[in-house]
């Protein structure tokens, strides 16, 4: 987790915009609007899949998880779980089987799906709305599914800290500051505030790949290629 608490990022927000205190009236209200900068800017760093300006993609270690959803027999869904930015892996820890993941056109495209001939053991799954429909359509009750997934960021209040490392804390105080400068319609602070960030989420953007550098991949060009 971060650092620095919300109440933090306040302060370092309002020592940019020059104490200016009537910005910070209501607390963590919605008139508060150096809280406003900061979750926008912790909410847009860790939802973006990239950023304008970085070739890198944004990859925070500490927002994968996972939950586990049992299955009903004839019913073709599990939930997704709540608060889930997107799905990476569903794997039937009853049966020990990944399940391959489909698109929705091929899934309706089955004429079986609801068919309780058809039941079996799923093999397949999608995504649709706030549910992961499996194929074929369970036939037992009980089994488990874990859900392999990225979490959505709750806004901070209080003196909260950030779900994703402290080093990412600088980062955010200076997208925050961008916001800040943007919506004042200060360009020349809003550019300089901009370029900060880019400098700083530059150089960690690409930082968990080294995880893999002890990887042996024979094939394909390195991610140092890949990121340059």
């Amino acid at each position: 987790m971060g650092a620095l608490g919300f109440d933090d990022f306040k302060e370092f927000l309002k020592f940019r915009a020059g104490n200016r205190a009537d910005w910070s009236a209501g607390g963590d209200s919605s008139l508060n609007y150096f809280g406003i900068w900061t979750n926008s800017a912790y909410r847009q760093l860790c939802t973006q899949d990239g950023i304008l300006g970085l070739k890198k993609k944004l990859y925070f270690p500490q927002l994968m998880t996972n939950t586990t959803k049992t299955t009903t027999d004839g019913t073709a869904y599990v939930s997704a779980p709540t608060g889930v930015l997107y799905i990476t892996e569903v794997f039937d820890t009853t049966h020990g089987l990944k399940l391959d993941k489909i698109s929705w056109k091929e899934y309706i495209e089955y004429t079986d799906r609801t068919t309780t001939a058809s039941e079996g053991d799923p093999t397949e799954w999608v995504r649709y709305g706030t549910s992961i429909y499996l194929h074929p359509t369970p036939q037992t009750t009980g089994d488990t599914m874990t859900v392999y997934y990225k979490k959505l960021v709750a806004d901070l209040s209080g003196t909260q800290t950030t779900d994703i490392g402290a080093e990412w804390d600088d980062v955010i105080v200076e997208l925050a500051t961008h916001k800040m400068f943007t919506w004042m319609h200060e360009q020349v602070e809003a550019k300089i505030s901009k370029e900060a960030f880019l400098e700083m989420a530059v150089g960690l953007a690409g930082l968990y790949d080294l995880e893999d550098r002890d990887l042996d991949k024979s094939l394909g060009p390195s991610m140092a290629y890949i990121n340059r």
